[in-house]
C-alpha cells in the first residue's frame, strides 16, 4: 500500500511538472525558497523556442535565451548495453590518419642578386689620386659632384 502511494504521489509531481511552464525565482530567492509559475505574456522578449531531448528520446519544447535547434541531454553510460558501449567508444575514438605533405623549395640566391646588389650603372666611380692619398667616390648619376683641386 505504502509503494502504492508513492508511485501516485511521484505521477501527481511529474504530471504538476509537465504542465508548468517555467520556474520563477525572485530576487530574494535562496536554496530553499521558490515558486512555481508560468509566463503571463503572449510574445516573449528575447526568447526562442528550443528542443529539448531527454535521454529515452522523449522532447519537449522551452524557451531560451538562445537560439539553439535542440538541447541533447547527457545520458549515464552505466545504463548502456555492451554492445552500445563499445559502438559509443569507437564513435568517441575515431581520429583521422593525418598525411605528411612535403614541399620541397628551391631556393636559388643567383635568380635574385641583382634585386639586391647596385649595378654599377647607375653610379659614377671617380678616384682622385694625390700625392700621398688616393680617394674613390661613388656617386649616383643623378647627383652632380662638384671637385676642387687646390694646387
Amino acid at each position: 500500500m505504502l509503494g502504492l502511494l508513492k508511485s501516485m504521489a511521484s505521477m501527481r509531481v511529474t504530471s504538476l511538472l509537465s504542465t508548468v511552464k517555467f520556474f520563477h525565482c525572485s530576487g530574494r530567492c535562496s536554496a530553499h525558497y521558490t515558486t512555481i509559475s508560468r509566463i503571463k505574456r503572449a510574445k516573449y522578449i528575447r526568447q526562442y523556442y528550443v528542443t529539448v531531448l531527454h535521454t529515452d528520446g522523449s522532447t519537449i519544447r522551452i524557451r531560451a535565451a538562445e537560439p539553439l535547434d535542440l538541447i541533447q541531454m547527457p545520458f549515464n553510460v552505466d545504463t548502456l548495453t555492451d554492445e552500445e558501449r563499445r559502438f559509443l567508444e569507437m564513435k568517441r575514438h575515431k581520429t583521422r590518419k593525418l598525411t605528411e605533405r612535403r614541399e620541397t623549395v628551391k631556393f636559388n640566391a643567383d635568380e635574385y642578386i641583382d634585386l639586391w646588389r647596385k649595378s654599377l650603372k647607375t653610379f659614377h666611380i671617380i678616384v682622385l689620386d694625390f700625392r700621398k692619398y688616393l680617394f674613390t667616390f661613388i656617386v649616383p648619376l643623378n647627383y652632380s659632384l662638384i671637385i676642387a683641386v687646390c694646387k
